[in-house]
């Protein structure tokens, strides 16, 4: 892996994906720019809400946008977020599930920002 100085980002995903171009990276980084914040709120109000059917399905497509993020914590909370909610069990821990979700995606959010910059 190539050591990029982020603390809450991993783009070795997406580099592997992009394979070099840089035009695709930076539409892969818009993409999750755009994305992630507003799923992030997404869910947020779907847990205020008790909507357990509809935050497993936005935990579920999130997944994938993680996996280009490369955020441990964040792919972690959401793994557990998507089961608690599809097994309506031990629903109290979703709420610090979010939290931990919604301060981490801030954090990564800043140094997505930082590597769109660069390209």
């Amino acid at each position: 892996m190539v050591e990029s100085g982020y603390k809450y980002i991993d783009l070795s995903y997406m580099d592997l994906m992009a394979d070099g171009d840089n035009e695709m990276k930076k539409t892969m980084l818009e993409m999750l720019l755009d994305e992630l914040p507003s799923e992030i709120k997404k869910m947020e109000n779907l847990c205020s809400s008790s909507d357990w059917a509809n935050l497993k399905l936005v935990s579920h497509k999130l997944k994938s946008t993680l996996a280009f993020v490369g955020n441990d914590e964040m792919t972690n909370s959401n793994s557990k977020v998507e089961k608690l909610a599809k097994e309506e069990e031990g629903l109290e821990e979703v709420p610090v599930l979010m939290q931990t979700l919604s301060k981490q995606s801030v954090l990564a959010l800043t140094e997505l920002h930082s590597e769109f910059d660069k390209l």
